[in-house]
């Protein structure tokens, strides 16, 4: 079965296949204020889902016991990875290994899931930051080699 294509995969097809082409062989590109209003889109659909839960608790009981068998693996893995992108490139050998462990040790737990969850919120700011910042680029990427280390990366 060949990979799946998300909706804005096929809108962008339809919008620019260029881009899309481009996309593909070269990664997402995408400026830090696109990031930043994905992130917060995604921030608040989430906030929105829960606050209904917890207006009808019935409905709050019935999500966590369809979510009681946990977490399945998925088919592909997630390609965002701001931070790891931006000091190493999209594709880059440590943004692999980190996305790897990112599935691999975070994604089965809840306590990782809320992690990424929260990484996915605060990440594209701090990339900004990492644009505008050599000084603190560098000392992002000595303390990303440690953890690509630790986690079985490249380096």
């Amino acid at each position: 079965m060949g990979k799946r294509h998300s909706v804005s995969d096929i809108v962008a097809a339809v919008y620019c296949e260029q881009k899309l082409v481009f996309d593909k062989r070269h990664g997402k590109a995408r400026s830090a204020d696109i990031e930043r209003k994905a992130a917060a889109g995604t921030f608040e659909h989430l906030r929105f889902q829960w606050e209904g839960y917890t207006r009808s608790p019935g409905r709050l009981l019935a999500k966590l016991g369809q979510e009681r068998p946990s977490w399945r693996p998925r088919q592909t893995s997630d390609s965002r990875c701001f931070i790891a992108s931006q000091v190493y490139g999209p594709q880059g050998v440590e943004t692999n290994a980190l996305r790897a462990w990112r599935d691999r040790a975070l994604m089965p737990s809840r306590a990782g899931r809320a992690f990424v969850s929260l990484y996915y919120a605060v990440s594209p700011a701090l990339v900004w930051l990492l644009r505008r910042s050599p000084r603190l680029t560098s000392a992002v990427r000595k303390a990303l080699d440690r953890l690509v280390n630790r986690v079985g990366g490249a380096r």
